[in-house]
């Protein structure tokens, strides 16, 4: 396939259906009979494209990498195929990250917005299987509403998919309840949708209550800060750079 792969750049810019595009973008193409998912992120800005090219993996790279270490943990997402990264002689341009494309029924963000009748039982499922993977040593980022899928299987169980897995990181240990708790800071969605997940997380993974109400705490708290900050920084910036176009 190795043909069909080194052309998914030039298809991707005049074929494909769009699944998603806001800073990156993806797309459903189809490959000799397969349907293909292809994330093209976008060129990232000067710095990162140098830092990318010699100091660290591109995000197609680890994204790639990252799933098949989750396929050996026995971690379900899509089977990944390949990843492209357009190299330039002072950084990268655009990558490309390729799996299959799978069909599934909801993504975690649904059982929320828009919940099926046994969305309760999915969850507590879903939950079981995000402790599943800190027990394995699975520390995942962007643990965030649209980064796990659901298919329903025909025994009435279901399987749940991880994406977008370039921010991922792998000990050789169970996580701690602080680092397990900190992923639950990227879920995007109610107080009491939040304080419910995090009291079944506690009951299903066996940390105190209060421990994890407590990191969680903290760790919004933390986040809140970084982003005020960031914010203010960057208002600073395009006021500089305002004043001296005047």
């Amino acid at each position: 396939m190795r043909n069909e792969i080194e052309r998914i750049p030039t298809r991707f810019e005049s074929e494909g259906d769009v699944i998603y595009q806001v800073r990156n973008c993806i797309k459903k193409i189809n490959v000799v009979g397969e349907v293909w998912n292809v994330k093209s992120f976008q060129i990232p800005i000067p710095i990162n494209q140098f830092i990318y090219r010699f100091c660290r993996k591109s995000k197609a790279e680890r994204s790639y990498r990252n799933a098949i270490r989750l396929l050996e943990l026995n971690i379900s997402t899509p089977q990944p195929i390949a990843y492209i990264v357009e190299k330039s002689l002072w950084g990268i341009n655009r990558s490309y990250y390729i799996s299959q494309q799978i069909a599934y029924d909801h993504t975690l963000g649904d059982l929320f917005r828009k919940p099926p009748q046994d969305a309760q039982l999915i969850i507590t499922e879903c939950i079981k299987y995000i402790n599943s993977f800190h027990r394995k040593g699975l520390y995942f980022l962007d643990l965030s509403v649209g980064n796990i899928l659901i298919k329903r299987q025909a025994d009435g169980g279901f399987t749940f998919y991880l994406i977008d897995l370039n921010r991922a990181k792998f000990y050789h240990r169970p996580l701690t309840c602080r680092e397990s708790v900190k992923a639950f800071c990227r879920l995007d969605t109610t107080a009491e949708q939040k304080e419910s997940v995090l009291r079944q997380y506690a009951e299903i993974s066996g940390f105190d209550y209060d421990d994890v109400i407590h990191h969680y705490n903290q760790h919004k708290e933390k986040d809140n800060r970084r982003r005020k900050m960031k914010k203010f920084h960057l208002n600073n910036l395009r006021e500089t750079l305002s004043f001296k176009k005047k």
